[in-house]
């Protein structure tokens, strides 16, 4: 059978339409743009000496900041482990305007803390096309309170980032103009214990963005995207341990509202029933239980996702500050979810202002036996299905069934603490280690630590 689907009023790109067939196409190993033929591009270092470094007689910067306020259009920074007590900021300023490449030598070793600095690890403010690559941010309680902030970015951008124990957002990207041709990336990112959430991007309706192969746990949400989407992907990644695994969402705090067109696709999502949380403003309120939570958010995509382990919904779409309207839950696989027993709980749930919503060919695994995932409220007369067996859908969209009332009321006491009361009890262990990007010197021009795109020295994974 032809599985017919509606599409989002958005133009679908050609690695949109690889996410949706099932088959994502994102090199595991990805890293910052190479450097432009012919142009010449410099490599500052950075080594605080918390960690030995490499005897080689180059220059260090003994802080980020230092090698920042140095840096010039196009070039690299390479830092190597130890533990930075710093706050970043990256903005233009001295013929610096665009193309900065940060880069750590190995995502366990190189840690930002912030418990004594305040404000954010790495801040990149209204400079385009910035990478931060494969490092540690925690303990960023005050101030800005990000690990990794983006903000007034114009024109795509590319970055890998990794949060842990951030006072706010783990990992966020900005972007209020987005035009560039080539998305950029989050890879090999880590986000924990972080009072909003592991990875954020915010306020762009066109954000050109891939986030792949990353982990977030431990927060009120592993995902958090503000009134953001257009070309906007979240591929081959982990959501665990949180209050909310992904969670796009409408809101006044961001321009461009609503939310609206996202692609998540081919994650894990776990065990999201997490109370031991921080939480900061709106995020101290997240749902708890939730795999897939999109709120207040139109024509997003979710498709072959591994949803395991979730107390109360798989997937839940409700209202926040907008209805969720167009939006498509096609081919996943749910298993043990819904198990909490509260009225709405179910594999997928839509709330009573859900507009032509559609769930198709999803499927529970629980038990080990295969049949339909539940949906709550039940698909009546095929008026939830996506496809051709929607009563006209050969002629228009569709006539879709609407949402359960009792889902809205369920979300919402569980957000105010009602059924769910968060219990934090203050940051948990720091984690094991992470997958580290497999070779940050790829693209790098040559340097004392790289050479012929290959590291010279094996970078420790502890700082």
């Amino acid at each position: 059978m032809t599985r017919r689907l509606l599409r989002p009023r958005r133009v679908v790109s050609a690695l949109a339409a690889l996410a949706l067939g099932g088959t994502v196409a994102v090199a595991a190993s990805s890293t910052a743009a190479p450097a432009k033929s012919g142009a010449k591009h410099h490599v500052l270092l950075v080594c605080n000496g918390t960690v030995k470094c490499p005897d080689t007689g180059a220059h260090y910067y003994k802080s980020l900041q230092l090698a920042v306020d140095r840096a010039r259009n196009g070039d690299y920074i390479l830092v190597w482990p130890g533990l930075y007590k710093e706050s970043v900021t990256v903005q233009p300023g001295h013929g610096f305007s665009h193309d900065l490449h940060i880069i750590g030598m190995n995502r366990n070793g190189v840690v930002f803390d912030g418990k004594k600095t305040g404000g954010s690890a790495v801040h990149v403010i209204n400079v385009k096309n910035t990478w931060v690559e494969n490092m540690t941010g925690q303990h960023y309680h005050t101030g800005s309170a990000n690990a990794f902030y983006w903000t007034g970015v114009d024109g795509y951008w590319g970055n890998y980032l990794t949060a842990y124990d951030n006072g706010d957002y783990g990992i966020y990207a900005y972007d209020s103009t987005s035009s560039g041709k080539v998305p950029s990336t989050f890879a090999y990112d880590y986000g924990s214990w972080n009072a909003d959430s592991g990875i954020y991007i915010g306020g762009c309706r066109d954000c050109n963005a891939v986030i792949t192969n990353s982990h977030s746990e431990y927060n009120p949400l592993g995902y958090s995207g503000t009134n953001a989407g257009g070309e906007l992907y979240i591929l081959n990644s982990e959501f665990n341990n949180n209050a909310a695994g992904i969670t796009p969402n409408t809101l006044t705090s961001e321009p461009d509202l609503p939310q609206d067109g996202i692609f998540i696709a081919n994650n894990y999502v776990h065990d999201n029933n997490q109370k031991n949380i921080p939480g900061a403003g709106i995020t101290s309120i997240a749902p708890v239980g939730m795999g897939i939570e999109i709120a207040g958010g139109n024509n997003d995509i979710i498709r072959n996702n591994l949803i395991v382990n979730q107390k109360h919904n798989g997937v839940i779409l409700h209202w926040l500050y907008t209805p969720t309207s167009r939006n498509q839950v096609v081919s996943n696989v749910f298993k043990h979810v819904g198990y909490g027993g509260a009225p709405g709980d179910a594999d997928i749930a839509n709330d009573i202002t859900g507009i032509q919503n559609c769930f198709d060919y999803n499927t529970d695994i629980t038990g080990g036996k295969k049949h339909p995932a539940t949906v709550d409220p039940p698909n009546l007369l095929n008026l939830e299905n996506c496809g051709p067996k929607n009563p006209g859908r050969k002629q228009l969209t569709g006539i879709y069934e609407i949402g359960d009332p009792i889902v809205s009321v369920e979300a919402l006491l569980n957000a105010v603490g009602i059924t769910e009361k968060k219990d934090y009890k203050g940051p948990g262990p720091r984690p094991g280690a992470q997958k580290t990007m497999p070779n940050p010197c790829k693209g790098v021009p040559d340097n004392a630590w790289c050479s012929k795109g290959k590291q010279v020295f094996k970078a420790p994974s502890h700082s």
